[in-house]
């Protein structure tokens, strides 16, 4: 599709960045927006095949003269605060809502008045919308999130759905299962398990009853850009997801049978029993149906994955960093 003009928001993101990428292999202009403020680590490798755009989406004016600028044909919106922190409950679900809606309906306003509007917006919401609701959650049953970024994603999503009708172009919200993969955070649980395991450290599970859609970032990739090159009719909200939620317990085990850590290594955490057991799961049939999309990758060949690519960032960062070990001597000489 070399036509295509993409604009991705939150691009430097873990998700972000192996979109940016993924387009650039096909082909077209990308655009990339990020904050000011944001590192470019992930984007390092392409920064010289992308454009790149340093803004606030709250900055009305800074975004509407770079849309007029780009005028993508394909935008993708996964800008999103994925950690909220807050004092208070409270606070953390207003500081979430006010999130999303503020990185959300400026960008939409602004596509909306550009001379000619792209062809579709696909946005990265989440499985956390559904929360522990009727499993496995499906398009139309019910949505009752229980954390701030749940909520937060959800109100974007139903906001989206008020404008649609008033809107030039189409808006699919992507309900996200859980995602993982190369190049995700620590923060993160299968990261830090992955990080953990190779350092010969063991973890400790809160939760090791719960159960969570998992998806190797590659098929998560895969389905957006699906969305987009599809652009179907009436459906504002498709599930990607697996379809399949392992127990975490389990998870990690697989991945420290596939490290080779000691059986030990994961142990339950100080009040790891004290709430029962949730389970997030997607159905990701209107998916199949309205787009011909599935995973592709299976949990453990996803893990293994992971893990060859984690191995191989270790031994290029211990390469540079024998490398820098002469310079360095050869500075204070």
């Amino acid at each position: 599709m070399p036509s295509s003009v993409s604009f991705v928001t939150g691009a430097a993101g873990f998700v972000g960045a192996h979109l940016v990428r993924r387009l650039l292999e096909r082909g077209g202009q990308v655009h990339a927006l990020v904050r000011p403020s944001t590192r470019l680590e992930r984007l390092a490798p392409v920064l010289d095949r992308i454009t790149l755009h340093r803004l606030d989406l709250a900055d009305r004016t800074a975004l509407e003269a770079c849309l007029k600028e780009v005028s993508p044909t394909h935008v993708y919106h996964l800008a999103a605060d994925t950690r909220p922190q807050a004092a208070s409950p409270i606070a953390a679900v207003d500081a979430a809502i006010h999130s999303s809606l503020t990185s959300t309906l400026p960008l939409v306003e602004a596509l909306a008045c550009l001379p000619v509007p792209p062809r579709i917006m696909v946005r990265a919401g989440t499985l956390a919308e559904y929360g522990p609701t009727d499993v496995p959650s499906r398009e139309d049953g019910p949505v009752r999130p229980t954390t701030p970024y749940g909520a937060g994603m959800l109100a974007a999503t139903a906001a989206l759905d008020v404008l649609a009708a008033s809107l030039p172009f189409p808006v699919v919200t992507a309900r996200l299962a859980l995602c993982y993969g190369p190049g995700q955070s620590h923060a993160f649980l299968l990261a830090e398990a992955i990080d953990a395991f190779l350092d010969e450290r063991p973890i400790a599970l809160l939760a090791p009853d719960d159960c969570r859609d998992l998806m190797h970032v590659d098929d998560a990739v895969a389905g957006l850009m699906r969305i987009a090159d599809i652009v179907p009719a009436n459906c504002p909200v498709i599930n990607i997801g697996s379809g399949h939620a392992p127990r975490m317990a389990d998870v990690l085990d697989t991945l420290r049978a596939l490290i080779g850590a000691p059986e030990n290594f994961v142990q339950p955490a100080s009040g790891a029993s004290r709430r029962p057991a949730t389970e997030l799961r997607t159905c990701p049939e209107l998916a199949w149906h309205r787009l011909g999309w599935r995973c592709e990758i299976g949990l453990e060949e996803g893990l293994v994955q992971t893990i060859a690519s984690e191995r191989r960032a270790r031994a290029a960062r211990c390469a540079e960093a024998h490398l820098a070990a002469p310079r360095l001597a050869e500075t204070f000489s």
